[in-house]
């Protein structure tokens, strides 16, 4: 498992939350072709980075309902000061959505679906709800964020990010898994066909957005990756001078 650092430059930032921590988890799709014990390794890799703030950015699970709780109980554990937030991915649809969501708030999760939050008077997260699935709704996922600000918008699909590249921000996504099982051609095959076009995983720049890519951790279909190790983001956040 591989954990990713970087910095993120945001612009207003409160002076208490210079060198604050991000973490960013996705794609946990607990099922039988994903390992708990995987899953609990990187939630305690999380905890131990005792991060300000947490964002999951959809599919929890694959396929089965009887996955949803399981998944829940897993992620309990994640802490951090200014809450853990969560927006759902296609999967979650295509099982359960109102069950993955009522399971992840029982632990004490927050929805950032079509909405937003400011933490701190002056960092916004937003979060837009999975645009295969579910339904996308711009003006209220922005609502109310200040033009002088830099916010972090969670979408799954990465292509999203071109829906609202008119927007300064940094985004997060997963969706990919950076291909799972990275080949050539067969891994631009399998992006176009779930929709994320070009974006497989790292930094990307598409008009005035930020975007990350993160490979995420869990599997789907085969129980292995292939040059395409599962990750975990950490994000120190700094000034925007």
């Amino acid at each position: 498992m591989r954990v990713v650092r970087e910095v993120l430059h945001i612009a207003n930032l409160p002076k208490s939350l210079e060198g604050a921590t991000l973490a960013h988890l996705t794609d946990i799709h607990r099922c039988w072709c994903t390992s708990d014990a995987l899953l609990r390794r990187a939630v305690r890799e999380v905890c131990v980075a005792t991060p300000d703030i947490v964002v999951l950015t959809g599919d929890f699970v694959t396929e089965h309902t009887h996955d949803i709780l399981p998944c829940a109980e897993i992620l309990a554990p994640l802490k951090a000061l200014f809450g853990v937030h969560f927006i759902l991915g296609n999967h979650d649809y295509t099982t359960d959505a109102p069950a993955v969501t009522r399971a992840l708030e029982g632990v004490g999760f927050h929805s950032l679906i079509n909405r937003n939050v400011c933490i701190e008077g002056g960092l916004w997260l937003a979060g837009l709800d999975d645009d295969r699935e579910g339904e996308p709704f711009f003006d209220r996922a922005f609502a109310g964020i200040p033009p002088n600000t830099t916010p972090i918008v969670l979408c799954h699909n990465p292509a999203m990010a071109e829906m609202f590249s008119y927007l300064e921000c940094y985004a997060f996504a997963g969706h990919t898994h950076g291909g799972q099982i990275v080949l050539p051609l067969l891994t631009d095959y399998k992006l176009y066909h779930i929709g994320a076009k070009h974006y497989k995983a790292g930094w990307y720049s598409v008009e005035r957005v930020r975007l990350y890519v993160s490979r995420g951790l869990g599997n789907v279909a085969l129980p292995f990756r292939l040059f395409a190790p599962p990750e975990i983001a950490l994000f120190t956040l700094k000034s925007k001078q």
